[in-house]
């Protein structure tokens, strides 16, 4: 298994193992989507009403637009056919290269002694059983964290529905 960082664990030449390497990393991947800034920013409705479309290869739509789902499914995986452009495989894999590992840490190796607290009925009201899980583990992190470096406090920045700080508040006040 791997670090959960990238590198090795997804077959590329990029990790976070050092301040470097990880800068080096963000500095290929704003290379690598800078010509696509036209469309990472716009918002849905000007993918429409300003026909940004026609800002797509046009040999990559001919060839996508006729190709089975099941194969455009496989693009995430780095998964291409030998029958696409050699532009649109070399924009694959060179996607894919740049992706962040998805294989998940072992939390208990990561941080040993880490205390979960389930999130009770009413805090978890509204959340599926995917965010549940991410705000027991998140908050856990945090409080870890936070305990040993002996922060006073914790800022939630862009907190959403704040169910994160929620959970954090009922941690410190039992604690």
């Amino acid at each position: 298994m791997g670090d959960g960082a990238g590198g090795e664990c997804c077959g590329t030449q990029y990790s976070c193992d050092t301040a470097t390497n990880t800068l080096s990393w963000i500095n290929a991947i704003l290379d690598f989507i800078a010509p696509f800034n036209s469309l990472i920013n716009a918002h849905v409705v000007n993918f429409f009403t300003d026909r940004l479309w026609e800002n797509l290869d046009k040999e990559w739509m001919d060839c996508l637009r006729t190709e089975p789902v099941q194969n455009l499914l496989l693009i995430p995986s780095g998964v291409v056919q030998d029958h696409w452009p050699a532009s649109l495989k070399l924009f694959i894999l060179k996607l894919r290269a740049l992706a962040l590992c998805q294989e998940q840490a072992d939390v208990n190796t990561v941080l040993p002694g880490l205390h979960i607290t389930s999130l009770n009925t009413v805090l978890a009201q509204g959340m599926n059983v995917k965010k549940k899980h991410e705000v027991e583990i998140l908050s856990a992190v945090v409080s870890t964290v936070a305990n040993n470096v002996r922060a006073h406090g914790v800022i939630d920045v862009g907190a959403g529905q704040v169910w994160l700080h929620l959970l954090l508040l009922t941690k410190f006040l039992h604690a």
